[in-house]
């Protein structure tokens, strides 16, 4: 359920960059998209950190380990992080917007009529959502409920749960 989502942000996040006219670091958007999660799961999570932190330290030691010079793991690192902030600067970087833009629309169908109707139903006939609405909805319930301050816990008070419920997509 992740990995699909993960990799329909991403090819949300390029369709509207692409659409948008944005110049990025291809590479670094598809590696935060697929990684920026991974917090989410049982090898990644941390019992205090919220999942987003812990997402982003795995992802830039796992980009050091590659080879990664240090300004291109702090960018992959803050865009992993600041993915659950609720609103982001439109002075923000270039990937830290697009992977904001990917995910928002893979969990809430924001701006997802910008991507298209045949590019939405060919990324979700590739990367089915299988669940994910309610799959997704209890990942965040659980963070909300051991780290109480987190921004998965602020995002569902605000009505992420709902958002996540009313995306256009079928399941």
């Amino acid at each position: 359920m992740l990995y699909g989502h993960a990799a329909r942000s991403y090819l949300y996040a390029a369709l509207l960059g692409d659409r948008d006219g944005m110049a990025y670091d291809a590479e670094l958007l598809y590696v935060t998209s697929l990684l920026h999660d991974l917090g989410l799961t049982p090898a990644f999570d941390h019992p205090v950190r919220p999942f987003e932190h812990a997402s982003g330290d795995a992802c830039a030691e796992l980009l050091e380990r590659h080879g990664w010079d240090l300004p291109r793991r702090y960018l992959a690192h803050r865009a992993i992080v600041l993915h659950m902030t609720p609103r982001l600067s439109p002075a923000e970087e270039t990937e830290v917007l697009l992977l904001d833009a990917g995910i928002s629309c893979d969990v809430s169908g924001t701006r997802n009529e910008d991507v298209g109707r045949r590019a939405t139903e060919e990324i979700l006939r590739v990367h089915p959502r299988a669940g994910f609405k309610q799959g997704f909805a209890e990942l965040l319930r659980g963070q909300a409920e051991r780290k109480p301050h987190c921004h998965a816990a602020v995002m569902l008070d605000a009505g992420l749960e709902q958002r996540i419920e009313d995306a256009p997509y079928p399941e």
